[in-house]
C-alpha cells in the first residue's frame, strides 16, 4: 500500500516540476510581454476571452494568469470590466494540458524530457524556453503513463476504493473531490489527468468524471483568493468572479450531466479524450453563454465598488 501511494506522489510530483519549469520558462520571457498584451487588448469581452485563453494556454495555468490581472487590478492598470473576458478565457486556455495527454508518443516521452534537459543548461534564453517546454510536455507523458499504470493498484487501496465508490455514485461527492484534490495539489489539469488514468482503467464512470472536471474548475479559484487578500475592492471583485462564473458554470451543467455525457459518448471514442474535449466544450459554452452579459456585470460591480 505505502509503496502504491508513494509512487502516485512521485508521479504527481513529477507533473507538478515538469508544469512549475515549463511555466518558468515561459514567465521569464512573457509576463511582461503578457501584462502588455493584457493592458491594450482587454477593451472588449470577446477581445480579453480571445487573450485570456492564449495567455493561459502559453503560461500552462489559469490560477497564474488571474494573479497577473489581479495585480494590475491592484494597480489600476486594468479596470474590473477588462478583466471578465480574461477570466472566461483562461478556463479555456487550461484544457490544453488534459487535451496533450491524450497523445501517444511511446517512448518519445524520454527524449523529450532529455533534450529538454540539455536545451535548458545551454546560454541561450530561446533554447532554454524551448527546453522548459519540452521537458514539461515530457513530464506530461511520463506522469500520465504513470496514473495509467496506477489505476489499478490504487483500487486496491481501501481509501482510494470507497472514494471511486462514492464519486461513482455520486454527483457531489465526484464535484467535492475534484474540488478537495485541485485545491491541494493548486492544479485542476493534475486533477484531470489523475481521473483520466481511472477512466482508462473502467473504474471512473465518463460521469463522474466529468463531474471531477468540474469540481476542479473550483478549486483551482483559491489561488486567485488567496492573492486578492489586503487587495483593493476591484482586484478582490476579480477574484470573486471567477470564483462565481466557475460555481455558476457546475450548477448550469450539473442537472444535464447525463445528457452531457452521452453527447460525448456519440463521437469520442476513447476514454481519456472523452475526458479531455468534455473538459474543452464545459469550458467554451460556459464562456460564450457568459460572454454576452459581461459588459453589464462590469458596470454593475464598478458601480457598487467602493475603496476600503
Amino acid at each position: 500500500m505505502y509503496q502504491i501511494l508513494t509512487s502516485f506522489i512521485i508521479y504527481i510530483t513529477i507533473f507538478l516540476f515538469g508544469m512549475t519549469v515549463m511555466k518558468t520558462g515561459f514567465k521569464n520571457i512573457s509576463e511582461t510581454g503578457i501584462k502588455k498584451l493584457l493592458y491594450h487588448m482587454t477593451d472588449h469581452p470577446i477581445k480579453g476571452l480571445i487573450v485570456g485563453t492564449l495567455s493561459t494556454a502559453l503560461l500552462q495555468s489559469s490560477s497564474l494568469v488571474t494573479v497577473i490581472v489581479i495585480s494590475l487590478t491592484m494597480t489600476g492598470l486594468l479596470q474590473f470590466r477588462q478583466t471578465i473576458g480574461i477570466i472566461l478565457g483562461a478556463n479555456i486556455g487550461t484544457t490544453v494540458t488534459g487535451l496533450i495527454a491524450t497523445f501517444d508518443i511511446g517512448e518519445l516521452k524520454f527524449i523529450l524530457l532529455a533534450f529538454g534537459i540539455f536545451l535548458i543548461f545551454l546560454p541561450f534564453q530561446r533554447t532554454f524556453v524551448i527546453g522548459t517546454v519540452l521537458f514539461g510536455i515530457g513530464c506530461i507523458f511520463i506522469s500520465m503513463d504513470g496514473f495509467n499504470k496506477l489505476a489499478e493498484p490504487l483500487q486496491s487501496v481501501e481509501v482510494i476504493n470507497n472514494i471511486l465508490l462514492m464519486v461513482n455514485h455520486s454527483i457531489g461527492a465526484s464535484l467535492l473531490f475534484g474540488a478537495l484534490f485541485s485545491t491541494l495539489c493548486q492544479s485542476s489539469s493534475a486533477t484531470i489527468l489523475i481521473a483520466m488514468g481511472f477512466i482508462n482503467h473502467g473504474s471512473l464512470a465518463l460521469d463522474s468524471a466529468i463531474c471531477i472536471m468540474i469540481g476542479a474548475n473550483i478549486g483551482t479559484c483559491t489561488t486567485a483568493l488567496i492573492a486578492c487578500i489586503d487587495s483593493t475592492s476591484a482586484a478582490r471583485w476579480t477574484a470573486y468572479t471567477h470564483t462565481l462564473f466557475n460555481l455558476f458554470g457546475a450548477i448550469l451543467f450539473v442537472p444535464f450531466i447525463s445528457l452531457f455525457t452521452s453527447f460525448i459518448l456519440t463521437f469520442v471514442s476513447e476514454p481519456d479524450s472523452q475526458l479531455a474535449y468534455s473538459s474543452i466544450i464545459f469550458n467554451i459554452i460556459t464562456a460564450l453563454l457568459a460572454l454576452p452579459f459581461a459588459n453589464l456585470y462590469g458596470q454593475w460591480v464598478e458601480r457598487r465598488l467602493k475603496p476600503i
